[in-house]
């Protein structure tokens, strides 16, 4: 009604001042303005007018002054202009997490660069040291809030945190931007989490569907090791079974319930097992084992055991047996003490030293006839250049070799000179085929002979006594 009034008025010719319309959008995100005329000499709108009514509407922030100047000088009407418009918010961004490991657990054989594949390797292990990076994280980022057209904060969605679940045996490093391994073991995926354990468990046997074993950990195996395949550990290793035709290296101990087959075993601490055939054993500490049959030992601490049958034992402590030898005379030697490695380093030595000798003599002699050669001709054919090059490398190195065995020799002869008191004791029967060195001193037994200790008197001569 009001508006067919405003019309009658309009056309019987009353005035009608100009009209500044403010519309804003509903999210208060942008502001705009319309003008219309003035009618039959009604007052034009001004920009104090048009002002009013933006501070009417609340509208304050981001105005466009310029804008609005522009649409009444220049009497624009019936058309909409955005006179303000919001600092939008910026939502946060959703963190991330990136793994350095993929989640897949399969064995499968591995291949190298040069595109040969070990089918003895399939990957059972994945060794990760404590601190090593898992995953880098990125946190979320809260966002930047904006301002509406009215001056009022817009907030902003801050972003997400990544979602990651922190397995057994690891944790979040101290600015909790990465995953890390908190101690020394094998990473694995399980639990949706991944997972670092200090120790590996083999529930059956060391065999074609697990594959050589070469971890920072210690391991411990259920069944047997099968012929052909190795476990290397930095730490310790346990077998519950036998282990055969195989290797074990150890940097700790080595503990085979059963017994050692053909098999080599090196430990940085002791070995203990309940038989040992045919094997290569070479512990710095103590060897522990029920039986020995032709074996090769190197034990650093002392050795214990029921019965030595063949074989050499290098024994750094004290050795105590029950049966030294066999009933069938196998040669057994035990070796008591380093003085008698000493002495065996000195012989390999003084073996070692003519040869050098034999080398660095050839040397010169060619070096001579090159050098001569060369007088001649005024230089020689490029490959008597590379002989001459080849031969004073050759020269040289032989006179330092010599020259550290020369050392070497001296620091031997020095330490052979304190005795060492060492002893081998039998508690049971010795037999002929045995032979026990102790220093420089050595008794090879021709009968059989019951609970006997060998030993050095005072005077540095090996003797048997009573145990």
């Amino acid at each position: 009604m009001a508006e067919t009034n405003s019309a009658a008025k309009e056309q019987e010719g009353y005035a009608k001042d100009g009209e500044v319309i403010i519309t804003i959008l509903p999210n208060n995100s942008a502001a705009f303005m319309t003008l219309y005329p003035a009618v039959n000499g009604g007052r034009e709108v001004t920009y104090e007018k048009a002002m009013a009514e933006i501070a009417a509407k609340s509208v304050r922030h981001n105005l466009k002054n310029d804008n609005i100047r522009l649409m009444i000088e220049n009497k624009i009407y019936d058309q909409e202009f955005k006179i303000a418009e919001a600092d939008m918010p910026v939502n946060g961004v959703d963190g991330t997490i990136t793994y350095y490991y993929s989640r897949d657990n399969t064995l499968a054989p591995k291949e190298d660069e040069h595109g040969f594949v070990d089918y003895k390797d399939l990957g059972f292990i994945r060794n990760i040291r404590k601190n090593e990076v898992i995953a880098v994280i990125t946190e979320p980022t809260p966002g930047t809030d904006g301002t509406d057209v009215r001056g009022i904060t817009m907030k902003a969605i801050p972003g997400k945190k990544a979602n990651y679940n922190i397995g057994m045996g690891t944790t979040l490093s101290e600015d909790g931007l990465s995953l890390i391994a908190a101690t020394d073991g094998h990473i694995y995926f399980s639990g949706n989490a991944f997972c670092v354990d200090s120790s590996v468990t083999v529930n059956g046997d060391v065999d074609a569907s697990i594959g050589n074993i070469d971890f920072i950990g210690d391991v411990i195996i259920k069944g047997e090791v099968q012929e052909g395949f190795s476990i290397v550990s930095e730490k310790n290793v346990t077998v519950a079974g036998n282990v055969s035709k195989s290797t074990i290296k150890a940097g700790g101990s080595i503990t085979i319930k059963k017994g050692s087959i053909n098999s080599g075993l090196t430990a940085g601490e002791n070995i203990t097992c309940q038989f040992a055939e045919y094997s290569n054993i070479y512990a710095e500490g103590d060897v522990k084992v029920n039986d020995f049959v032709v074996c090769d030992v190197h034990c650093g601490g002392n050795l214990t055991a029921k019965s030595l049958s063949g074989g050499v034992y290098r024994v750094i402590g004290d050795t105590e047996v029950k049966y030294l030898g066999t009933k069938t005379y196998a040669p057994t030697e035990v070796v008591a003490g380093d003085n008698a490695l000493l002495t065996k380093e000195l012989e390999d030595i003084n073996h070692r030293i003519p040869e050098l000798d034999n080398t660095i003599e050839r040397c010169t002699q060619i070096v001579d006839f090159l050098n001569e050669k060369r007088k001649q001709l005024g230089r020689l054919p490029e490959d008597k250049e590379e002989l001459m090059g080849t031969t004073v490398k050759t020269k040289l190195g032989c006179q330092m070799e010599k020259k550290k065995l020369k050392k070497r020799i001296a620091e031997i002869n020095e330490h052979l000179e304190l005795k060492q008191y060492k002893s081998v004791i039998c508690k049971g029967t010795a037999y002929p085929g045995v032979k026990v060195t102790i220093d420089s001193e050595t008794m090879k037994f021709e009968t059989e002979t019951t609970r006997v200790k060998i030993y050095l008197d005072d005077s540095g001569s090996i003797v048997t006594g009573q145990p």
